[in-house]
């Protein structure tokens, strides 16, 4: 079994690249990829708490798998909005979208 400093160090530079993608990039895509990486290390460290807490219990396995369908619902929900955005602007630039209206 991975030891949990480990699992945390692993979970920070996800995060921390994660938040590079959100804070560093003007691509709309990349910073919804920086977003699900960010979600992503927050699962990770809740399965390495609950497997450090509880080593024989599953309990942590349903609120990951509840995590994973919210993260799946908004990286449909960000595409869909970049996708309409490129369509009106034919860019998916942050910076060049600034105008809402359609």
């Amino acid at each position: 079994m991975i030891s949990l400093p480990v699992v945390l160090v692993v979970a920070g530079l996800m995060f921390a690249i994660g938040l590079y993608g959100v804070l560093g990039q003007t691509n709309a895509i990349m910073v919804i990829m920086g977003v699900e990486l960010m979600l992503g290390a927050a699962m990770l460290n809740v399965v390495g708490f609950v497997a450090y807490a509880h080593p024989d219990a599953a309990s942590g396995a349903f609120l990951v798998l509840i995590t994973m369908t919210l993260m799946a619902v908004e990286a449909a929900v960000g595409f869909a909005l970049v996708v309409a955005a490129f369509r009106h602007s034919r860019t998916a630039e942050i910076d060049d979208l600034t105008e809402l209206e359609g």
